[in-house]
């Protein structure tokens, strides 16, 4: 199957594998996935493991989410995964992020670093840098850019730094769609400029506002912005996210990606490339 050039990448939910055999919608919901007009082109589940019902065609994007994921079986996963994917693509990099907004962990950027140079950076000069390496990625808050400043300007050594520069972004709730837009592509454009142009995965992003409409514009517009920024710019983007239950009460019940019985929702069709459900 010929590769997608989208940049979407899939926030497929662990909760989704949990239920995926007792719940028929999501047999379906998933296979779609197979479709030659799906837009996604690659999957992740904050997760060191690989969603089994999902297409095997699509790249899996494992993350060592906290520093539990460093030991154990979970760091068998990991390696595991990272082993998997090169096998499945000899000729593409494996991509793998790191630490899922540590400064509400809390993960110090000390003990980060510490991780990062004793175990992360080994795993990328174990496969001759083949696995390309993503920033921790923070929250698009004073708190979250603050713990990223920190963490890149603990990495002067250009060969210790990340690959790829992990980011968040959320709107306010009370922003509009217009004010969502110009705030978004602002933070992006200066989080990337700051650290040197490196090229960028958006792993969480989302308008908030409770108002469809507005989510809807928001996401569309962005998304289009997003595909045309050049692959150096932006590697992938992924809006939350996909799963049956809203995650909590920040993020906005328009988002969702699926429906409660885990049919796609008209923001999810869009989402994967799907015609619109006939009226």
């Amino acid at each position: 199957m010929s590769k997608p050039s989208s940049k979407r990448t899939l926030l497929w939910d662990w909760t989704l594998t949990r239920d995926h055999d007792a719940t028929p919608a999501l047999h379906s919901t998933a296979a779609l996935l197979e479709k030659p007009s799906s837009r996604i082109a690659s999957i992740t589940n904050w997760n060191a493991w690989r969603p089994p019902e999902l297409p095997a065609h699509l790249p899996f994007r494992p993350m060592i989410r906290t520093p539990a994921q460093l030991e154990g079986n979970e760091w068998d996963m990991i390696r595991g995964s990272v082993q998997a994917e090169l096998r499945r693509d000899p000729e593409e990099p494996v991509i793998l992020h790191t630490f899922n907004e540590p400064e509400r962990i809390p993960l110090s950027v000390a003990e980060a670093l510490r991780l990062w140079r004793t175990l992360i950076l080994p795993l990328r000069q174990a496969h001759g840098h083949r696995v390309k390496l993503v920033s921790p990625a923070c929250a698009s808050d004073p708190p979250g850019s603050r713990w990223l400043d920190e963490f890149m300007a603990g990495l002067p050594n250009g060969c210790d730094r990340p690959d790829i520069l992990g980011l968040h972004f959320y709107t306010m709730p009370d922003q509009s769609a217009d004010e969502g837009l110009a705030a978004a592509k602002a933070y992006l454009e200066e989080r990337r400029a700051r650290f040197d142009g490196l090229p960028v995965i958006i792993s969480e992003l989302a308008s908030t506002s409770r108002d469809p409409a507005v989510v809807d514009w928001f996401s569309r517009e962005l998304a289009r912005w997003l595909e045309h920024r050049e692959r150096g710019w932006v590697v992938e983007y992924g809006f939350f996210g996909v799963m049956r239950e809203v995650a909590d009460g920040f993020v906005s019940p328009a988002g969702q990606m699926l429906d409660g019985e885990g049919e796609w929702t008209g923001l999810g069709r869009w989402w994967v490339g799907l015609k619109p459900m006939a009226l």
